[in-house]
């Protein structure tokens, strides 16, 4: 069992460096912040400890008990406001480890562009070249078993890192399906490329996953970066501590100093004392909310809500961008085929007989989603141009509602979306029935689009109650592009079927069904079934001041001395691929922490 602290070990001590929030990224800057051993370090965690929870551990066994009510939102005719209930706050991960203990394992890495897109933004070092210098310095990428499928594990060696903390593979098997889509998507021009992690992503591939190569078991921040060095005497963990609020000192002339951090545990309050650096690791929704109750951001909210304003930053909790998706096209597969989904394969007897080609594997084999597919507009919409001149019209339209810096961040957006090589929109083969798709007993999968970069943006609307979970409005749809996005995509994964040998292996479609054909019927079926991919960012974007920003490229809240953000809330614009990777690599970047208390 880790040693983890009790609240009498940390109560108004002082520590150098203070992390609130003991996910993906809180983990790593704990690591790494510690390795030099006259710095203090605490981590202030809210959720449990879950050491050793066989859920977390199974890179399935969460599925049917968190996904299946969560995964579709729908719309009415106007978009509303989705509250985060207890349940979803628990699957944001709240927990050690964070996010990477119950996400779905995937591990991509973005278009180069995507990342070199924070830089022209004003972020000097925030480049492709970085992100692969630190992305590697996480990753210890394992060779792959060899392949019984046709579905194929091929990347090139030099893309990824080999001798990182964080145990990264390819899962073994798949469900049967991904070959067979690939086939059918290079009838549609999209086809199957050699390696996907060296920042060229338009074309269909197999994902790598946090996944142990020898034990088949699930890889996240805390069993990579925290549990081997737990016993460091300069680093405290103290988990079922909700972080309230930062304390400062000073004004928005001289800077707000932050002076400690009240948490709450087991139902009082208490304080730790900060010596250097209060670090927000907290994610895309907890973040902004803490900084809030700390009286930093917009007056206009704060201030009807009680909360004295210490310093006017109103874009925290704006720019919010997530990937969203829906269900369908979903499809009833044969019998035979050698198809495995999560229904099958949660049957003993079935598991049995999987095991012998891969007797070198020492736990249960595992199914993780590991088909993907990436392509830009220009691949999927015959009207791409025309549909990129009317957002661009929109953008420079004096008229428009934007602000002067959420044009310049659309300005870097267009030039990705008319940039051919660059995807716009994803395909994902998803082999469990995460709603109900039919009759029990058979076999289905989901081969949904999701929206890759969305212009939409969401605002938040806050309690002063730090226990009270935030209240989102991610404005979903409400650029139309967006819907026009998805759309093309949905209709690229359908058609992909109409080839051998995909359509061989289809029974039927079942969501939606062969009646929603108009492409009036499917948007009306996405509105119905949209749902989020929680992939959260820019909350806290990293961007200059004047252009809505809040941290700066040093991570460093602007108007405060001491008070940073490391996690996906500073993205400005959301990556096209699943962000764990960018998760990990914007940490290790976090050492510019370190050089500046050199």
């Amino acid at each position: 069992m880790p040693l983890l602290s009790n609240p009498e070990d940390v109560i108004g001590r002082r520590f150098d460096f203070i992390i609130a929030g003991g996910g993906t990224a809180g983990l790593v800057l704990a690591n790494r912040l510690s390795e030099n051993p006259d710095v203090s370090v605490i981590v202030l965690e809210a959720g449990n400890a879950h050491v050793d929870d066989p859920i977390i551990l199974s890179p399935t066994g969460w599925v049917p008990q968190l996904f299946n009510s969560e995964y579709e939102w729908g719309l009415q005719s106007t978009p509303q406001p989705h509250s985060l209930d207890q349940r979803l706050f628990e699957f944001r991960g709240k927990g050690l480890g964070g996010s990477s203990s119950i996400n779905c394992l995937v591990y991509l890495k973005p278009h180069r562009a995507d990342i070199d897109a924070f830089e022209k933004l004003g972020n000097p070092g925030w480049n492709w070249e970085n992100y692969q210098k630190y992305s590697k310095k996480a990753e210890s990428v394992h060779a792959p078993v060899p392949p019984v499928r046709q579905f194929r594990p091929t990347y090139n060696h030099d893309d990824v890192g080999h001798d990182g903390p964080l145990p990264v593979s390819f899962c073994p098997i798949a469900s049967g399906v991904e070959y067979p889509l690939q086939k059918g998507l290079s009838e549609l021009g999209i086809e199957t490329i050699s390696t996907g992690f060296g920042g060229e992503t338009a074309g269909t591939y197999k994902a790598l996953a946090s996944l142990h190569p020898v034990k088949m078991t699930r890889t996240d921040s805390a069993n990579a970066y925290l549990f081997p060095v737990i016993d460091r005497p300069n680093l405290q963990v103290l988990t079922g501590a909700l972080v309230t609020k930062v304390v400062t000192s000073g004004d928005e002339a001289t800077g707000l100093t932050a002076d400690a951090v009240e948490f709450e545990h087991g139902g009082k309050f208490y304080q730790v004392l900060c010596a250097k650096d209060v670090i927000l690791s907290a994610g895309a929704i907890k973040s902004p909310q803490i900084l809030e109750l700390s009286g930093i951001g917009d007056r206009s909210i704060l201030e009807p809500l009680g909360i004295e304003t210490k310093l006017d930053l109103p874009t925290i909790g704006t720019n919010t961008q997530d990937h969203f998706t829906c269900t369908g096209p979903a499809y009833e597969l044969r019998d035979g085929n050698d198809i495995i989904t999560g229904e099958l394969i949660a049957d003993p007897d079935f598991r049995g007989n999987l095991k012998d080609p891969y007797k070198e594997i020492e736990g249960p084999l595992p199914l993780v989603m590991s088909g993907y597919a990436f392509f830009p507009l220009h691949k999927a919409a015959a009207n791409a141009q025309e549909l990129i001149d009317k957002i661009s019209a929109k953008i420079n339209d004096e008229a428009s509602p934007y602000s002067a810096g959420l044009r310049e961040v659309y300005h870097v957006q267009l030039e990705l979306l008319k940039d051919e090589d660059v995807p716009d929109v994803e395909i994902m083969v998803v082999p469990f029935s995460v709603i109900p798709m039919g009759p029990a007993g058979r076999a289905y999968v989901n081969v949904p689009p999701v929206l890759s970069r969305p212009f939409s943006r969401g605002t938040h609307i806050n309690s002063a109650d730090p226990l009270a979970p935030p209240v989102i409005d991610p404005h979903i749809f409400e650029e139309d592009i967006d819907m026009e996005i998805i759309t093309a995509g949905f209709k690229v994964s359908r058609a992909a079927a109409q080839f051998s040998p995909y359509k061989d292996i289809i029974a039927r479609e079942v969501k939606p069904g062969p009646d929603v054909v108009t492409d009036d019927q499917i948007k009306e079926h996405i509105k119905s079934h949209v749902g989020t991919v929680w992939h959260m960012v820019g909350s806290c974007s990293m961007l200059p001041r004047d252009k809505g920003g809040v941290v700066d490229a040093k991570l460093k809240v602007y108007g405060t001395n001491n008070i940073r953000v490391v996690d996906l809330s500073i993205l400005p614009i959301l990556v096209s691929t699943h962000p764990q990777a960018t998760v990990y690599a914007v940490a290790e970047q976090g050492d510019i922490i370190k050089a500046d208390h050199m």
